[in-house]
Order: C-alpha cells, then sequence, then structure tokens
C-alpha cells in the first residue's frame, strides 16, 4: 500500500489521544492515524490484516491445552509455546512474522527453545533437517534455515501436491494454524524416539498435503 506525506492540522488534544493509542498498541503516530482514519472508511490497512489474521490464529491454537499464549501480539508479530517431553520440559517457542506487503513470501515461523543443552540442540536440528527433507520431497520451495538456536521456515502459500481431495477456500490463519500443529506434532513424534518415529512423521505429513488443497 504505497504512502505518501500530508500537510494536516489538527488539534493538540487529539493527538494526545492519537500518540497513547499509538503507544498502547506499539506503533507510532502517523501508523495510528493512518490505521482510525482507514477504519472510518471502510479500507482493509496491511496491519489491520494481519490482526484479523492473528485474531483468527489464536481461535484455532489456543482452544486446546497444546498452546498457549508467550506475548501479546505487536503489529506483526504473534508468539506462543509448548511443552517438549525432554529432560526438564522445555519450552518450545514459535514466532509467526507476517509481512505488510507480502510477495512471494508472506511471512516467516521461527521456532525455538531457550537452552544451552548441547544434546537438546543437536537432536533439534537432527528434527529440523528431517522435516525440511520431506517438505522439500514434495516441492516446498523456500529456504528454511538454523541459525543460532533457530529455526526459521517461510511462509509461502501453494496447492498442495494432492490438491484437489482435500477441504479448500481455508483463510490465511486456517493454513498458519494447521502448519503449526502438524510441524509440533512431527516434532513431538521425533523426540518421543522409538522404531517407527520417522515413518509416524512421514505419514503424519503425507496427512497433511492429503486433508487440505491449499498449503503453506
Amino acid at each position: 500500500m504505497k504512502k505518501s506525506v500530508y500537510s494536516v492540522v489538527l488539534a493538540d488534544d487529539v493527538i494526545s489521544k492519537i500518540d497513547r493509542l499509538a503507544y498502547m498498541q506499539n506503533t507510532n503516530r502517523s501508523n495510528m492515524i493512518n490505521q482510525i482514519l482507514a477504519e472510518y472508511v471502510s479500507l482493509t490497512t496491511p496491519e489491520k490484516r494481519i490482526s484479523s489474521i492473528f485474531d483468527e490464529l489464536a481461535h484455532h491454537l489456543y482452544s486446546g491445552e497444546t498452546f498457549s499464549e508467550l506475548s501479546p501480539p505487536t503489529p506483526s508479530v504473534m508468539s506462543l509455546r509448548t511443552a517438549l517431553s525432554y529432560k526438564y520440559n522445555p519450552t518450545v517457542k514459535y514466532t509467526i512474522e507476517l509481512y505488510r506487503e507480502p510477495e512471494k513470501e508472506q511471512g516467516v515461523i521461527k521456532v525455538s527453545t531457550r537452552t544451552t543443552n548441547s544434546g537438546l540442540l543437536e537432536k533439534m536440528l537432527e528434527f529440523y533437517n528431517l522435516w525440511a527433507g520431506i517438505e522439500y520431497e514434495y516441492g516446498f520451495t523456500g529456504k528454511d534455515t538454523f541459525e543460532n538456536g533457530v529455526f526459521r521456515r517461510p511462509i509461502i502459500h501453494r496447492k498442495s501436491p494432492a490438491a484437489g481431495t482435500g477441504k479448500c477456500d481455508a483463510s490465511a490463519a486456517m493454513l498458519i494454524a494447521d502448519y503449526i500443529r502438524v510441524f509440533d506434532t512431527a516434532m513431538k513424534r521425533y523426540f518421543g524416539g522409538g522404531e517407527t518415529a520417522v515413518k509416524d512423521i512421514l505419514d503424519e505429513y503425507e496427512s497433511y498435503i492429503n486433508e487440505n488443497s491449499e498449503i503453506i
């Protein structure tokens, strides 16, 4: 959405209220005024779009016992957490960042755990490599990275390799929620161990692409 500089005269009391709202929503004065005016003329701004996605995402993911809010969402970032059944039950953090003006990539999902345990970090890397390999095998074209204990996976809307056999017309929030659920389930299966863990993870991913005609 293109932006330009305009000169307007506003009352000091109005600006005071605007600044307070901007502070509460972790944004700046110009962006706050833009959002208020856009809402008044029924125009959806990138910030409004992202906020709506986060609201729906929270509804989908926080309704059960698996995920909980880690911190209130900012205009472009939402963070949640879950527990991993491993030594000391470490917390796994999911951060969803959505871009204001997406192109090929709509955003990024980051996965991390606050630990210095080398054994845990090594096992996390093993799982990430396994997961990335499965996704690439099924046509994912994004580039994941693992640096400083953080796995970064781009959000790219695409058709499932099994398109046409599952549900379609899903919202952006539903697509993200479905992906986080299947990723989290696969990760916990991997840490649960067992001789069939890798096969179970592959089966889990195949079910995911078979049941959804659109995926990320």
